[in-house]
């Protein structure tokens, strides 16, 4: 029997350590074009077998349980009982001793002898000397302090902040919450540390090398769009009966939407996807906040599972839905959760509307979304709906007007059609596009009275 055990324990590498029977031992490891490479000296002494190199011929002999190995430096065949058996990587020879392919080591050489062998990659956690929270002007700052600048993950929601830092935080002490910080909550892992912010007055977080910038903007100008192609990578959406994928209609609406807004207005847009590549609900909506977003546009296509003669163009707004209709489309793009894990349930939809931060923007969501829906029936050949409202993941905890829009029904053939056409989608994205601008002016208008 053999097995695998393979701990990656975080940033830097280290050692590795071999296991076999009551013997264990920490190796360090060389690299070598990009892999791992472990000396087989110690590793046969753990594994209770014999282990003679020959310098005149360079040739290695490793035996023991009525088994031998013999092998050459700087060649991938080795000779097993006999037998020729090629391996992953060519072994080397390093400073008197031969380097295996850490990757290879269970298999061929625990293999080999008969051996249960356990390797662990172990790797060094960072530290993080010193957290801290100040002010600075009308900004409330958590400062990171450390040797080597370390990746860091900040989740922004309504009233609260969670941050996730590649790096062990080295000292007992709690941080004491100042400013717009409330609350603050740290707590180490092996790998990683956390923290839990609570917070008031924040609508907006800046990250910058060492530090997380909390702050309330005050928005007296649309200068940022962030447009969501909805799906994407392994998640495809809904798929027509021809085989068009919503993913990449959406993806094509959103570009000619960037490019109407760029060329017309001069306002700066950002995609969440810029190609066919998977990202999660809660990351889509972290980019529009990260980026201080001013408006947030999620672009999907509809479909029905009951019906291939629904039609047309409808837009939504966060909120509880009150339809039937409504908390099908609701169901279908909360179905994309299963790809983080996520299993979509009431208690979820009860999880989003309680944590409502669009609860400040829903008048202006409600807004934004009755533009859009007023140009699809100036500009469309097809149906325009009607204005909706549900439960969207995707939405939750915007800061900012946010909407979605079911652009057409990819489950009727003749709209699946429709939305194969070049022209037909830029028609779809001008439309969008008139009634962005409509509600940018009349926004803006009302930001400043």
């Amino acid at each position: 029997m053999i097995s695998l055990l393979v701990s990656l324990f975080c940033i830097l590498p280290n050692k590795y350590e071999i296991t076999c029977e009551s013997r264990s031992i920490e190796i360090e490891p060389q690299q070598i074009e990009s892999q791992d490479y472990l000396p087989l000296k110690p590793i046969a002494e753990v594994l209770n077998i014999n282990y003679v190199l020959d310098h005149t011929t360079q040739r290695l002999y490793l035996s023991g349980n009525g088994h031998k190995i013999v092998l050459i430096p700087g060649v991938s065949t080795i000779m097993h009982d006999n037998f020729y058996q090629n391996i992953p990587f060519s072994t080397h020879l390093i400073s008197g001793d031969v380097y295996f392919p850490a990757v290879a080591v269970i298999t061929t050489i625990g293999g080999a002898f008969e051996k249960l062998v356990f390797i662990k990659e172990i790797k060094e956690v960072p530290p993080i000397h010193k957290i801290s929270i100040m002010t600075r002007a009308d900004s409330t700052v958590l400062k990171f302090s450390w040797d080597k600048s370390l990746d860091f993950d900040v989740q922004f929601y309504p009233g609260r902040a969670v941050v996730e830092i590649d790096g062990k935080y080295t000292t007992k002490s709690q941080v004491k919450p100042i400013g717009a910080i409330t609350s603050a909550e740290i707590t180490p892992f092996k790998t990683y540390t956390k923290l839990e912010l609570a917070m008031k007055d924040v609508n907006s977080v800046l990250e910058r090398n060492d530090e997380v910038v909390f702050y309330y903007k005050i928005t007296k100008q649309v200068k940022l769009i962030v447009i969501d192609p909805g799906h994407g990578g392994i998640d495809p959406g809904a798929i027509g009966k021809k085989g068009l994928y919503e993913k990449d209609v959406n993806l094509d609406l959103a570009k000619m939407l960037r490019d109407f807004i760029e060329d017309s207005l001069g306002i700066r847009v950002v995609l969440t996807r810029e190609k066919d590549a998977y990202l999660s609900l809660k990351a889509r909506t972290n980019i529009a906040n990260l980026n201080g977003a001013d408006i947030f546009v999620s672009i999907h296509c509809n479909a029905s599972a009951q019906s291939s003669r629904e039609r047309g163009f409808e837009t939504y707004f966060l909120s509880e839905a009150r339809t039937d209709a409504a908390r099908a489309v609701e169901a279908r793009e909360n179905a994309s959760l299963k790809f983080d894990g996520i299993e979509p349930s009431d208690d979820i939809i009860s999880f989003i509307l309680h944590d409502l931060a669009q609860s400040e923007y829903l008048q202006e969501s409600n807004r934004l979304a009755e533009f859009v829906q007023t140009s699809a029936e100036n500009v469309l050949d097809i149906p325009a709906r009607r204005v909706n409202q549900a439960g969207f993941y995707v939405l939750r905890g915007a800061f900012m007007p946010a909407i979605l829009i079911e652009s057409a029904f990819i489950s009727n053939r003749e709209e699946e059609q429709l939305l194969r056409n070049k022209s037909f989608k830029k028609r779809l994205a001008y439309c969008m596009f008139q009634g962005l601008k409509d509600f940018i002016a009349d926004y803006q208008r009302r930001l400043n009275n």
